[in-house]
């Protein structure tokens, strides 16, 4: 998701009376609705679930309706949050090529830590653990969940293009990267959990410990590399891309 990629993008949002901190008050103001249709979508399946001749353990309930709920949010903050009446020419709505994202944050946004950058990262976090959790067979082979973010962001960024948002190739990266974590975080909290009477429901299927060594470097290096630029950033008198 793109708010917008050029300089005077906090100008223009100041004109229509907009700002993130009034975006993230919409966001929680949200929450209550849905989780309110969250649950009575999953209203249905839950009762034919427990109407089974096999107990549907209630962790799982859980999982389902936090997935449902996840995906009503990530929804409404790709196609209805954030948006603007700026009207875009086809080059600003549409970057094919990478980087332009990471450079505008480290050049206006104080760095990626601070950006859109790592809000995109975090975006699809819960999907890459929920997916897991809820689906048995993405438990063997991390790579269906992440390749299953993958999708669900190239998906999500060809329809922002075509309602007049924007379709960023950074934010298709950063979607992935997310994934990655979730699933990285899902595979370490199978180790932890794994013998929780509670959880062990949500992981039939456990990693060993070449995936656990492998679970804790992807989430170390998703967490310290922009860590680590941010930082050199910060230190270089011009910042690692000057602004000409």
């Amino acid at each position: 998701m793109t708010f917008m990629t050029h300089p005077d993008a906090n100008m223009y949002l100041s004109q229509e009376g907009n700002c993130i901190m009034t975006y993230m008050y919409t966001a929680i103001g949200m929450l209550p609705i849905i989780a309110v249709a969250a649950a009575l979508l999953y209203l249905l399946p839950a009762i034919v679930l427990h109407r089974r001749k096999a107990p549907y353990p209630l962790i799982r309930h859980v999982a389902n309706y936090v997935l449902i709920g996840y995906l009503l949010a990530l929804v409404w903050v790709t196609f209805f949050w954030a948006s603007t009446n700026i009207p875009l020419t086809l080059e600003e709505r549409l970057h094919l090529l990478p980087g332009d994202s990471f450079r505008y944050a480290l050049q206006y946004d104080g760095g990626l830590w601070s950006s859109q950058i790592m809000w995109n990262v975090c975006l699809f976090m819960p999907l890459g653990g929920l997916l897991p959790c809820v689906f048995r067979t993405l438990r063997k082979g991390a790579w269906k969940a992440v390749l299953i973010c993958l999708l669900l962001s190239l998906c999500i960024e060809f329809v922002q293009f075509f309602i007049g948002r924007v379709a960023d190739m950074d934010d298709l990266i950063c979607n992935t990267l997310g994934g990655m974590f979730g699933r990285a975080l899902y595979t370490v909290a199978a180790w932890a959990l794994h013998k929780t009477r509670f959880f062990t429901p949500l992981f039939t299927d456990r990693a060993k410990t070449a995936g656990h060594i492998a679970a804790i470097a992807v989430m170390a290096l998703i967490l310290l590399v922009p860590t680590a630029i941010d930082l050199v950033n910060a230190a270089l008198p011009n910042g690692l891309i000057p602004v000409s």
